[in-house]
């Protein structure tokens, strides 16, 4: 199947438009005092376009100390190149990391291969699915708990355009294990995004990750709430 996507993407028109694109987040919470709480989130994403691919790269962090005592420790990290294969449908190919000890994973490696398809693309309103699989490498916390498996991905992403400069945007992803049934992850992701000034916006993020099957001792989901300030160059 991949070589077919492949012959197919090498007939589609190649875009020789070459362009780079950054955008940081960052917030930052710290009290003294009665409670001493830190709390830090900071992501990034690089875009890049060249010869009719599209190259996404994300990261982000979310690290938090009650009284001194770490209470959180999320890394995230992506790379991600799309072609297009005619005005609607593309293939991407992506790689994904993670890091949440506070969930029982100490890593977790996941390529996956598939296509997207652009069900609107509107001025205002944009909405994207995804489908594809790959297979995942993932190590537990827990000495023994390392396992691996083909894996599922289906995806939507909507985004809406509020203003000149803000946006709302939201992505529901499902994501099976095809070796254990009850092992279904599901992540949702909220964020609106606001000017301040060139360049500048504020952005406020609401992240819900569900596992069916998490590590024992572990909750199955996780909300994560983050607010700071967006640059983007």
């Amino acid at each position: 199947m991949l070589t077919l996507l492949m012959a197919m993407s090498a007939l589609a028109p190649i875009d020789t438009t070459k362009t780079i694109k950054f955008t940081a987040d960052a917030g930052f919470v710290n009290t003294t005092g009665n409670t001493e709480i830190t709390s830090v989130n900071l992501g990034n994403k690089i875009e890049a376009t060249s010869n009719g691919w599209k190259f996404t790269q994300t990261g982000g962090v979310v690290y938090g100390k009650n009284d001194g005592e770490v209470n959180t420790s999320l890394w995230l990290a992506s790379l991600r190149g799309a072609r297009d294969l005619s005005p609607r449908v593309a293939l991407f190919v992506v790689t994904e990391f993670d890091r949440n000890t506070f969930a029982g994973i100490s890593s977790r490696y996941a390529p996956q291969v598939g296509l997207a398809a652009k069900l609107v693309d509107g001025a205002k309103d944009k909405l994207r699915a995804e489908v594809g699989g790959g297979y995942t490498w993932q190590n537990a916390v827990a000495t023994g708990r390392s396992v691996e498996f083909s894996a599922g991905r289906g995806a939507m992403i909507y985004g809406r355009q509020l203003g000149p400069k803000a946006t709302f945007a939201q992505l529901l992803e499902f994501l099976p294990n095809f070796k254990t049934g009850d092992d279904l992850r599901i992540n949702s992701e909220t964020a609106f995004t606001a000017p301040l000034a060139t360049g500048v916006a504020m952005k406020v993020g609401y992240v819900i990750r569900y596992d069916g099957l998490p590590e024992p001792g572990f909750r199955k989901t996780d909300r994560i709430l983050t607010t700071g300030v967006q640059l983007a160059f």
